[in-house]
C-alpha cells in the first residue's frame, strides 16, 4: 500500500530523532472494525496511538509511515511495504528508529528478525517495539530473540491449529471457504441457537445443474456453454472485489466441470469427504461430464478456449427476429492442410434451431468497421449542441455563485446561534438536555451545509466532461476505429454498443449504449425539425402550434429540467442544463470515455 503519511517539511535542526513507523494487519477483516471510529479500522489506529506515544518516549519525531494492510505473509520477503521501508531508510541515512507496535507485528519467524536486525546494524538504525521494553545491551538483545523464537514457535502453533480444525470440519462434512456458485452461506437454528450451513441458490442452482446437463451431451464446448449460460442469464454472485454480477467465464466454469462438491462431497488436502450440503448433481452426471473433459483433455482433442476482439458483442438477427438471444460463437477449425480458418456461428445453429450461416471472421470484421460510419454526428449537429453547452455551462456558473453565497449565509447563521447557545449554557439559561440537542441539529446542518459548499455544481461540471468527451470521440469514428488494433478496437465497442446484430455478413442493427444512442436519437429529431425551427435553442419555453410541430408536451418550468431529454431540447426548441449535462439527460454511461 502507498505510504499514508510522509512528513518531510521538518526542520533539519531540530533535536528530535527521526524515525519511520512500520503498522500491519494479518487480515482485511481487521481494517473493517470499527470503521466508524477511525477509517483504517480499530487495530490500525490502536497500533498507531501506541507507536506516536513510543516516539515521544524516545524524544523522536516520525517522518514517514509504512503500512501493510491486511496481507497474511509470514516471511518479510513476500511484504512489498517492508521491503520499501528498507530501500527508504538505506535512502535516508538520517533515520534512527524503526517502531513497531510489537515485534510479532514485523516478524513472524526469527530467522527473518535476525537478518533484519543485522541489516538495521548496518545502517545504524534500531527497531524499537511500543508494546515490549526488552531494556538495552546483551541481555536485552537476548530477550528480543527470545521473544522471536516465541512469535515463531506460536504462529506455527496457531497454523497447525488452524489445519488440524479444517481438516475435522472437511471430516464431518463441512464447507472450507466461501461457498461455490449455485449454493449460499446461510444461518440455521439447531438445539436453539444459530450456526453456519450451506443452502443451494433458489437464483442460480438450477441453471448451474443445467450447464452439467448440457456439458454432459458432449455438444458443448467450455466456450459454446459460457455463451449459453449467459445467454440464459446466469451470473456469478457479487462480492467485495466483484461488486456487479457478470457471466460466468470459461476459467470459472473449467473449475466448476472438475469439482466434486456439486455431487455432494467435500474435498481437503486432496482427500474427498461426503458432505453435509445437498448434492446437486447425481453422481452418475458428475462422471459423464468427467468422461467428456478428460476425452477432450487427449491429445488432438484439447476444449480450446479461443479468444478473439469481438466476442460477446455479436448476436444472431434471425433469433433477435424470431424473439430469442443467441450470440454468435468464435471458433477456429483446422482444415485437412492444417490450414486455420475462424469463424461465427449462431449458438443455436448447433441446436438446430437457427439457420444462419457460419460467417468468416474477416467479413464480419469489416462489416463492423463499415458500422462504424453510421455512428458520425452531423459537424453542424455536433457545433450547435457544443455551443448550446458552454451557454448552460456560462448560465450554471451564476447559480453556483448564488447556491455558494447562500450556504454561506446560512454557515454563519449556525455559527452565531451555536455560539448563543454555548452562552445559555454558561449561564444556566436553558436545560442542559435541550441545549445538547439544538447543538446536536446544528452540528448535522453544518455538516449538510459544508457538503453543499463542496459538491455545487459538482455534478454539472462531470456531466459536461461527459458529452463534450463524447462529442469528440463521435468526431471521425469510423477512422477511428478502422485504424485501431483489434484490443483498441475492443475497447471502442464496448464504449459504444451494447450489442451488434448480424445476418450474413452484414451488421443489420445495433444496440448503442445510453449515451451514444440518446446523441443520435437528438440528431434524428435534429434533422426532422431543423427547416420548421424558427427560433434558436436558448429560445424561450413558452412554444406555439408552429414551433412545436410534433405536438410535444412543454412541461411548466419547475418541471422542464427534470422531464426532458436531449432529443426534446431539439424538438420543443427549449434550453435546459439538466438535459445537457444533468442527471435527467445524458449520464457517464461507460468507463470508456
Amino acid at each position: 500500500m502507498t505510504n499514508t503519511i510522509d512528513h518531510t517539511d521538518f526542520d533539519l535542526d531540530d533535536a528530535l530523532k527521526l524515525a519511520v513507523s512500520y503498522l500491519r494487519v494479518s487480515s482485511k477483516k481487521q481494517l473493517d472494525t470499527a470503521r466508524d471510529i477511525d477509517p483504517d479500522g480499530n487495530s490500525v489506529a490502536t497500533q498507531r496511538i501506541h507507536v506516536d506515544r513510543k516516539a515521544d518516549n524516545l524524544g523522536a519525531r516520525i517522518v514517514k509511515e509504512f503500512f501493510d494492510p491486511g496481507i497474511s505473509a509470514q516471511t518479510i520477503d513476500k511484504r512489498q511495504e517492508f521491503q520499501d521501508l528498507i530501500t527508504y531508510l538505506r535512502e535516508h541515512p538520517d533515520i534512527k528508529y524503526v517502531i513497531v507496535y510489537a515485534r510479532s507485528r514485523a516478524f513472524r519467524n526469527y530467522i527473518d528478525a535476525a537478518i533484519t536486525k543485522r541489516l538495521l546494524d548496518k545502517l545504524g538504525v534500531k527497531l524499537v517495539s511500543a508494546r515490549e521494553d526488552f531494556g538495552e545491551g546483551i541481555f536485552g538483545e537476548a530477550m528480543e530473540a527470545i521473544t522471536d523464537i516465541f512469535n515463531d514457535v506460536q504462529n506455527r502453533l496457531s497454523g497447525e491449529d488452524i489445519r488440524i480444525k479444517l481438516q475435522n470440519k472437511a471430516t464431518k462434512g463441512g464447507t472450507i471457504g466461501r461457498t461455490r456458485i449455485g449454493y449460499l452461506n446461510t444461518r440455521m437454528e439447531f438445539e436453539g441457537r444459530l450456526v453456519n450451513a450451506v443452502a443451494l441458490d433458489p437464483k442460480r442452482a438450477d441453471l448451474v445443474k443445467k450447464a452439467w446437463e448440457l456439458y454432459a451431451t458432449g455438444e458443448y464446448s467450455i466456450d459454446r456453454l459460457e455463451a449459453t449460460m449467459a445467454d440464459m442469464g446466469l451470473t456469478a454472485r457479487a462480492s467485495g472485489r466483484f461488486p456487479v454480477e457478470k457471466p460466468i467465464s470459461d476459467s470459472t466454469w473449467h473449475r466448476i466441470l472438475r469439482d466434486p462438491y456439486y455431487a455432494g462431497f467435500v474435498v481437503y488436502k486432496g482427500d474427498l469427504y461426503p458432505g453435509r450440503h445437498e448434492a446437486l448433481i447425481s453422481q452418475e452426471l458428475f462422471d459423464q461430464v468427467q468422461d467428456v473433459l478428460n476425452a477432450r483433455s487427449a491429445p488432438g482433442q484439447r476444449d480450446r478456449v479461443h479468444q478473439h476482439y469481438l466476442k460477446g458483442g455479436l448476436f444472431c438477427a434471425r433469433c433477435r427476429d424470431k424473439g430469442r438471444v443467441a450470440r454468435l460463437i468464435y471458433m477456429e477449425v483446422t482444415g485437412k492442410t492444417k490450414q486455420k480458418y475462424e469463424y461465427f456461428a449462431c449458438r443455436a445453429r448447433q441446436e438446430k434451431s437457427c439457420d444462419l450461416p457460419y460467417l468468416r471472421v474477416e467479413r464480419v470484421e469489416h462489416a463492423i468497421v463499415e458500422r462504424y460510419r453510421f455512428l458520425q454526428l452531423p459537424e453542424d449537429f455536433i457545433s450547435e449542441v457544443r455551443a448550446e453547452l458552454q451557454a448552460s455551462i456560462d448560465d450554471e456558473q451564476d447559480n453556483v455563485r448564488e447556491r455558494h453565497a447562500s450556504l454561506k449565509r446560512r454557515l454563519d447563521q449556525l455559527e452565531t446561534q451555536e455560539s448563543n447557545l454555548v452562552d445559555l449554557a454558561a449561564d444556566a439559561a436553558l436545560p442542559q438536555a435541550k441545549i445538547r440537542a439544538k447543538l446536536g441539529a446544528i452540528k448535522l446542518e453544518r455538516k449538510r451545509i459544508e457538503a453543499g459548499l463542496a459538491n455545487t455544481g459538482e455534478q454539472l461540471a462531470v456531466g459536461a466532461s461527459v458529452l463534450r468527451d463524447a462529442l469528440a470521440l463521435l468526431d471521425d469514428p469510423y477512422a477511428l476505429y478502422r485504424d485501431a488494433e483489434p484490443k483498441i478496437r475492443r475497447h471502442l465497442n464496448q464504449t459504444f454498443y451494447e450489442a451488434f446484430y448480424v445476418d450474413d455478413i452484414e451488421v443489420v442493427d445495433d444496440d448503442k449504449k445510453p449515451l451514444f444512442g440518446e446523441l443520435h436519437d437528438a440528431v434524428r429529431v435534429y434533422q426532422e425539425g431543423r427547416a420548421q425551427r424558427p427560433a434558436a435553442i436558448g429560445s424561450p419555453i413558452s412554444c406555439t402550434n408552429e414551433e412545436n410541430p410534433h405536438n410535444v408536451e412543454v412541461p411548466s418550468s419547475s418541471t422542464v429540467t427534470d422531464s426532458l431529454t436531449l432529443s426534446d431540447v431539439f424538438r420543443v426548441g427549449v434550453s435546459s442544463k439538466a438535459v445537457m449535462v444533468g442527471r435527467a439527460g445524458l449520464e457517464p454511461a461507460t468507463n470508456g470515455l
